[in-house]
């Protein structure tokens, strides 16, 4: 009987840990604004990203965004990628917070 008790603890202990950590992670962008985007230019020499979007009133603008080590990049499954699997012409999802660049998600195309 202690033996089940204290493996139910454990349990509980470890889901505890994961369930804070995963909290972690998401809050750091929750007050991250997200834009459906086009990628108009990546120059990896002065590590911007440039993106078309539309703004708050429906037109269409261009924003540069500056690339840093915190940026994450990620799929259309959310799985970590490299930068260099994106290109122009790309659709994909910003998430900004402060002005910075947080997040780019590659959106899923429809192979026909």
């Amino acid at each position: 009987m202690l033996r089940l008790l204290l493996a139910a603890l454990m349990g509980l202990a470890l889901s505890l840990g994961t369930a804070a950590a995963d909290d972690k992670k998401t809050s750091d962008n929750k007050d991250a604004k997200k834009h459906e985007a086009t990628i108009t230019k990546i120059d990896a020499k002065n590590h911007t990203l440039t993106v078309k979007m539309k703004d708050k009133d429906g037109k269409d603008k261009e924003k540069e965004f500056k690339l840093t080590e915190t940026v994450r990049y990620l799929d259309s499954t959310g799985k970590a990628i490299a930068i260099d699997v994106f290109k122009n012409g790309d659709e994909v999802l910003v998430l900004e917070a402060d002005e910075q660049l947080k997040e780019v998600h590659k959106k899923k195309t429809d192979k026909k």
